[in-house]
């Protein structure tokens, strides 16, 4: 008895909890919060794929590939990211990098050699990379430390944490939330379930 109540329980609280999911999910896209995000792709497109990333994740730079051939093949799809810096302190100021990249209008460009990176990350990786895309670079340092950027990664990890999201890469789409290094295959599959 004590067993199938327990079980009963658990079936109850994850139902809530899916139920509550959908419910901030639902939110995210109607009040189009994804629109204040970095963002690549066809923007008017209602098909969203949403990544949640981490500059130090081996599995996120496993799936930049991915993204490109997503990007390729579909002319249909937008791909926001969330940078949710969870894995170390490098990977907040990475978080911060390629947010300050953003407010230059080439945060994908930024987070491509990012995530292409093979050394540490740090301070002068970060910037260098900002003077190889030819960027601004007071403006960067500004932005990098802004309170605005800051105020980003703390929404990001607020999103993350409402919907229970505990690593990267996690993907987004439509109301499934898919945790892990999902291949070109099953994305595209999951995709075209939710055209």
């Amino acid at each position: 008895i004590i067993i199938e109540s327990l079980e009963k329980f658990t079936a109850n609280q994850k139902e809530k909890e899916k139920k509550s999911f959908v419910n901030i999910l639902n939110n995210f896209y109607e009040s189009k919060v994804y629109e204040s995000l970095p963002r690549i792709g066809n923007k008017d497109s209602n098909i969203i794929i949403v990544e949640f990333v981490d500059y130090n994740c081996g599995y996120c730079k496993k799936t930049l590939p991915t993204i490109a051939k997503l990007m390729k093949n579909f002319d249909n799809i937008q791909i926001v990211f969330i940078d949710y810096p969870i894995l170390s302190e490098t990977s907040e100021m990475a978080a911060r990098a390629s947010l300050a990249a953003n407010e230059q209008n080439v945060y994908f460009e930024y987070h491509s050699v990012l995530l292409n990176n093979k050394k540490s990350i740090n301070e002068d990786t970060l910037y260098k990379i900002a003077k190889e895309l030819s960027l601004d670079i007071e403006k960067f340092k500004k932005d990098m430390s802004s309170e605005k950027i800051k105020n980003n990664i703390i929404k990001n990890i607020k999103f993350a944490n409402s919907l229970k999201i505990r690593g990267t890469p996690t993907f987004i789409i439509g109301k499934q939330i898919l945790p892990g290094a999902y291949d070109y295959e099953k994305l595209k599959k999951i995709i075209l379930e939710n055209s």
